[in-house]
């Protein structure tokens, strides 16, 4: 073969691979981690609800794209083993800090954070999503001064998932 032939198979095979390359890099899926929602309230009969809306929150996120396609939810099971190898307690005044610790262990591109407070018999919700870079919350697509009874804690999720949603596909 001549030399020319080479040359124009090696571009070839270099423009091919650069190709996939940026085609691999613009349809990553972005990794997300929902955290356990945070009980500002103190109150440990209330710290259940902890992971139980972590839990239905990532459940409504999946039911929104079950394949995964735009985002990956890391497993609950990841989440809690790199916060327990840390020995991270949420009650503790450092845990706001010492969770982004936990969270670059898990190689997250965005992080669902969202606490709870008692307020005049009824539970006042938030949920944020946060780029661990930064450690800035988006401002546009939050789930923030939801109100429900104990009892109906649970309604507030699809809302809160449909309000979540959009921030995770960027």
């Amino acid at each position: 073969m001549k030399k020319s032939t080479f040359r124009s198979i090696g571009t070839f095979i270099v423009t091919t691979m650069v190709f996939a390359l940026v085609t691999v890099a613009v349809t990553a899926q972005t990794r997300v981690a929902v955290l356990p929602f945070r009980n500002m309230d103190g109150a440990i009969k209330y710290n259940p609800w902890c992971i139980q809306l972590a839990d239905s929150l990532t459940k409504e996120l999946l039911a929104i794209d079950p394949a995964q396609k735009k985002f990956m939810i890391i497993p609950a099971d990841s989440i809690e083993m790199a916060i327990s190898e840390l020995n991270l307690d949420p009650t503790n005044p450092q845990y706001e800090s010492d969770v982004w610790k936990a969270v670059k262990s898990l190689h997250a591109d965005r992080v669902i954070q969202g606490n709870f407070f008692m307020q005049h018999e009824r539970v006042l919700l938030n949920a944020y999503i946060f780029d661990p870079e930064t450690k800035m919350s988006d401002p546009t697509n939050q789930a923030k001064n939801m109100y429900k009874s104990p009892s109906a804690i649970l309604e507030v999720i699809k809302p809160m998932a449909r309000k979540l949603h959009p921030g995770l596909m960027q």
